[in-house]
């Protein structure tokens, strides 16, 4: 039986995710249905919506996941410590290019941090900072943050945008170049 959480329902549920980044790489998103979807994966309708409430909520079970997928890749490592590094900017990258065709739909409407639900700690990061410097209005400080995260959500936007035309290296020494002095952890 093909009960939630089984192996079944996880690899169906795969199926639908994967047919989901398929047609995101020759369809815009406005035209991806339900209906769509479930012929490619060989579902029904019933079973999409046994998995998830509308497209929408594929989209954000999708996130979940990748989100989950990169915040592997950083557990080897003080993240605090190299946040703003161009090697945490690497990694972040080459996660990105991977699943291109999700973040080029996932970023067209983006007005917070890609990956939202995993960046609560960048706060964390960003107000000690920007205390050592001696800026501790928050207010001021929310606009560092907001600052960081809107030239970072545009360009990985135009990156995706471009078929990322350019090296992960090299979009990652430039992020890299465009943070602000004031978050660079001094030793």
């Amino acid at each position: 039986m093909n009960t939630k959480n089984n192996q079944r329902f996880k690899d169906t549920e795969i199926r639908m995710q994967s047919v989901m980044l398929e047609l995101m790489k020759y369809m815009e998103f406005e035209k991806i249905t339900v209906k769509k979807i479930c012929e490619k994966a060989q579902v029904n309708r019933s079973t999409f919506y046994a998995h998830f409430i509308d497209i929408y909520d594929m989209l954000d079970k999708m996130e979940q996941t990748l989100r989950e997928e990169l915040l592997l890749s950083y557990q080897n490592g003080n993240e605090e410590s190299y946040v703003f590094s161009e090697h945490s900017f690497l990694l972040f990258l080459e996660h990105i290019k991977k699943h291109k065709y999700f973040y080029k739909v996932n970023l067209q409407t983006r007005k917070s941090f890609p990956l939202k639900q995993g960046y609560e700690k960048l706060w964390d990061i960003i107000e000690p900072r920007c205390k050592e410097v001696g800026i501790f209005d928050k207010e001021d400080i929310l606009y560092y943050f907001i600052n960081f995260q809107a030239g970072f959500t545009m360009t990985l936007k135009h990156w995706v945008d471009t078929d990322c035309k350019i090296s992960e290296k090299q979009l990652a020494e430039i992020i890299k170049n465009c943070v602000p002095n004031i978050l660079i952890k001094r030793n």
